[in-house]
């Protein structure tokens, strides 16, 4: 598991080092909104430009750790060129991804599809 953890990582930290679709759009046409973190000073902020139900452009602002600011920059490269629906779907995946995660976190096994272990006693 250890050289998909160090995947990951470096996929992080290229996108922070290096952030796709940063800058800003002109508004209108483009549409801005904000996001703030008030426990760790995380700042966001989203241009998106659509034309005929597709996102055409999207740019990325603010400032904050690596985590936020990779993530934008990966939410930017998994948007652009989607219809509005398919870019919802995007967003419903990861959080039911995250969702599924967290009750794994809660001692719940039963989420851990193809886990040998779930079943066995003292697992």
């Amino acid at each position: 598991m250890a050289g998909l953890e160090d995947l990951y990582r470096e996929i992080i930290l290229d996108h922070y080092r290096s952030p796709r679709n940063r800058g800003e759009l002109e508004v209108p046409p483009a549409t801005m909104a904000e996001g703030f973190n008030p426990l760790c000073g995380d700042e966001i902020r989203v241009y998106l430009e659509v034309d005929d139900g597709v996102i055409s452009d999207m740019r990325i602002g603010g400032q904050g750790c690596s985590i936020s600011q990779s993530s934008a920059s990966m939410m930017s490269t998994a948007v652009i060129g989607k219809s509005i629906d398919e870019a919802r779907d995007v967003l419903r995946q990861f959080k039911e991804m995250m969702s599924i995660h967290e009750h794994g976190l809660d001692g719940d096994n039963s989420d851990r599809a193809g886990d040998d272990t779930a079943d066995q006693p003292g697992a």
